[in-house]
């Protein structure tokens, strides 16, 4: 097959285990994650969840929220207690009046912290983030580092900012296309940031 990604890719995550992806742009990272998470389906092979596993996922596309709801309605099928509700969109800077735009007017750093944030109340054990810090000012992902530092689930995520992977405490880095997996290393996480911002940089 002309375009296979990756092939005989196998590997395991442990309860409460932070991964990180890692690997060129274009060599299917966000595609493992919809694999994973089942939007996609494998040609071969399989995908096993843990008993109990729980999704929570986080994609570039804010498909997970509704356009026609405003900002607090994206979460009354988790609460509809609005103080508590302003306390927790307070955290992701959405304050008085502004938690009742829609969402289709948001920009596209806003919905991406309307989805975080409702990312930080699910009670999902098993986090999938593709890109949470797109389009987020340097204070922003500051904010989400620190909502999902204590986090006690299991997390894979992909990202390019080398901070905000750091402040997650990310524990192994899983490789594409090979499978790889190795201890976390700060310097390859900024190796591949480099490249990703299209310098001249051999790896």
């Amino acid at each position: 097959i002309d375009d296979l990604l990756y092939n005989e890719l196998s590997f395991q995550m442990l309860r409460g285990e932070r991964y990180l992806i890692v690997g060129e742009n274009g060599i299917g990272k966000s595609t493992l994650l919809k694999l994973i998470v089942g939007k996609l389906h494998p040609l071969e092979g399989k995908i096993t969840l843990g008993k109990n596993v729980s999704i929570g996922y986080y994609v570039q596309e804010y498909e997970q929220l509704d356009e026609n709801k405003t900002i607090v309605e994206q979460f009354f099928d988790i609460t509809k207690d609005l103080s508590f509700l302003r306390g927790v969109l307070g955290r992701f800077l959405f304050f008085g009046e502004d938690i009742y735009k829609k969402i289709s007017v948001l920009s596209p750093g806003e919905r991406s912290r309307v989805a975080l944030a409702k990312l930080a109340l699910d009670k999902s054990n098993f986090l999938v983030l593709d890109e949470p810090t797109n389009h987020l000012d340097p204070e922003t992902q500051e904010i989400i580092a620190t909502t999902f530092l204590d986090y006690p689930g299991t997390m894979l995520v992909v990202s390019h900012n080398p901070e905000f992977v750091k402040n997650l405490r990310i524990q192994k880095m899983l490789y594409l296309p090979s499978g790889k997996i190795t201890e976390f290393d700060e310097e390859v996480v900024y190796a591949y940031h480099l490249l990703a911002e299209n310098k001249n940089l051999n790896l």
